[in-house]
């Protein structure tokens, strides 16, 4: 039996179809290219000006602007002790009183040798005038008149010394000593600090010497008020710099009118330098390549131009260009990822920059 192939009607209509429009020609002609891309849409920001400061960290130490261990300097017996635990003095306050009974009746005794030393030099003067006495015997009592009067002097300074006062204005420390112990030259009876005003004393290595000055601001803080900066000045720059730890004592001047800060306390310092105003950017503009920064600039004719940029300092949302920008350029900030180098963008929007954060102290009161 003979066998009768068919083929399906359904791929004769299709087989010629596609016949027919391999014949024909592509509408755009046989050199028609692919279609332009879409442009990429985008939000820019502009280049503006910003501060900026080198900042340099450090550790410093807290002194009182004048310090002093209040003591003795003779050895006796303490009579009284004039002050409390933490009294604020002022110059020439008394202190504490030490025994002074032998000074005071050697004052008695050297007055009355001087009084009685003038009025004999009034008897001889008469005497001499008639030329009665002669003018050595005179002479010798003027002399011993002298005498007297230094006898005096030295008993006076022998009296200072048994009074204590106050070298300075300052708080007094802890009373470490009782009334009726016996002192002597170097017993410490308290401490007098003037701490209204405080010594910040840290070091800056070498390299930066050459933007140190002195009036430069900085801020201090420490662990016992981690909430409040301390804004000081630097005073003064040592004159040497350490050959081991390649770095210069600096002293600063912190007003402390509260007498939060005291001596002793350890700080960190930030040390604000080299203040200047600088092109600015946001940090989310930055397009990685490597070790190396770029940005996306928006040209004239609405595409993207890569352009590599030289960091400097960063600031919180913003980095400082060194070189490559110039303030008034406008740059890509969102859309980076979906761009290239030449690519059609289209601007939708300005970069918003993030919202300050609340600040409860400036909020308006609930009515």
């Amino acid at each position: 039996m003979e066998k009768r192939f068919f083929l399906p009607s359904l791929l004769f209509p299709a087989a010629v179809s596609l016949l027919v429009s391999c014949g024909r020609e592509s509408p755009a002609g046989s050199g028609a290219g692919t279609p332009p891309a879409a442009a990429v849409q985008v939000s820019t920001a502009q280049v503006e000006l910003r501060p900026f400061t080198d900042t340099t960290l450090s550790v410093g130490n807290l002194r009182a602007t004048e310090s002093v261990e209040i003591s003795a300097s003779v050895t006796e017996k303490i009579v009284s002790l004039e002050f409390g635990d933490g009294q604020t003095v002022k110059k020439g306050d008394v202190i504490a009183r030490l025994e002074s009974d032998e000074e005071t009746a050697l004052m008695e005794i050297a007055k009355a040798e001087l009084a009685e030393e003038q009025r004999e030099i009034g008897r001889i003067e008469g005497l001499v005038r008639t030329n009665a006495v002669a003018e050595v015997t005179l002479e010798e009592r003027r002399t011993q008149a002298v005498r007297a009067e230094g006898a005096i002097s030295r008993i006076e300074a022998m009296v200072k010394d048994r009074l204590i006062t106050a070298p300075f204005d300052g708080v007094l420390g802890l009373r470490r000593i009782s009334a009726g112990a016996l002192v002597a030259p170097g017993t410490i009876i308290t401490t007098l600090d003037q701490i209204d005003t405080m010594k910040l004393d840290f070091t800056v290595p070498e390299v930066f010497l050459g933007t140190l000055t002195t009036g430069t601001t900085l801020t201090a803080r420490t662990m016992a008020f981690p909430d409040n900066d301390f804004t000081g000045s630097i005073e003064t720059i040592d004159t040497r710099v350490d050959p081991v730890t390649r770095s210069v004592p600096v002293r600063a001047i912190l007003p402390n009118p509260d007498r939060r800060l005291r001596p002793g306390m350890l700080m960190t310092v930030e040390l604000q330098r080299n203040e200047r105003s600088s092109p600015a950017i946001p940090e989310r503009a930055l397009v990685p390549l490597g070790e190396r920064q770029a940005v996306y600039l928006v040209t004239a004719e609405t595409t993207a131009k890569l352009i590599e940029v030289i960091l400097g300092t960063r600031i919180p949302g913003y980095v400082e260009i060194v070189s490559g920008l110039s303030a008034g350029d406008t740059i890509i900030v969102d859309g980076v990822l979906s761009l290239r180098d030449g690519a059609a963008v289209k601007v939708t929007g300005e970069y918003a920059p993030p919202a300050a954060p609340f600040d409860p102290t400036s909020a308006a009161p609930v009515k």
